[in-house]
């Protein structure tokens, strides 16, 4: 459901995702250059969004991409995910360049905000972009009144867990091969 124009709660989430961040908002943001972002568009990002989702899935899965459902699959999801919530599934991008990618939704009624994929390209990794792009995921999340965060790491993603409780996620339960971790907004 795409909000009518007009809705108060719809422009609430859009001025709040349109605050900049300023790396003082944050005490554990780097001075790096600020990030723009913009909705995913399935057509025009479908290279990047497939090679970013196969990347995390090799990483979740130890090398093993066959959770992957395929192309085609994978972005008739993403279109639908688009159309129901275009400020939570955005490429974050440094003066037109691809930086990363995140999926984001808070489903209706719901205080609970679930992150499908966090993604952040290799030469990015370490220099406070994956901060910066936290940020605006948990405003995002706000703007929609969740008061709590979660996501799924893989219990063999070593990078990934120690950045996530960086941020402050705690880990709730094994699921498989994975990690529920969450985190309090």
């Amino acid at each position: 459901m795409v909000p009518l124009a007009g809705d108060a709660a719809a422009d609430r989430r859009k001025d709040l995702l349109e605050l900049p961040l300023r790396a003082g908002d944050d005490p554990g943001v780097l001075a790096t250059p600020t990030l723009t972002y913009r909705t995913i568009d399935p057509d025009a990002d479908a290279r990047v969004s497939v090679n970013a989702y196969l990347e995390a899935c090799r990483a979740s899965y130890e090398g093993d991409d066959s959770p992957f459902p395929g192309r085609k699959k994978h972005l008739r999801w993403l279109a639908a995910r688009v159309e129901e919530f275009p400020e939570g599934h955005v490429i974050a991008e440094l003066e037109g360049r691809y930086v990363g990618q995140m999926e984001l939704q808070v489903p209706y009624g719901l205080t609970t905000g679930y992150v499908n994929l966090y993604y952040v390209a290799p030469e990015y990794r370490g220099r406070g972009y994956g901060r910066q792009m936290h940020a605006y995921a948990e405003r995002y999340f706000r703007s929609w009144e969740a008061n709590r965060v979660e996501l799924h790491v893989s219990k063999t993603n070593g990078a990934a867990l120690a950045f996530y409780r960086r941020l402050g996620y705690r880990e709730v339960r094994e699921e498989g091969r994975l990690i529920r971790m969450e985190r309090e907004l």
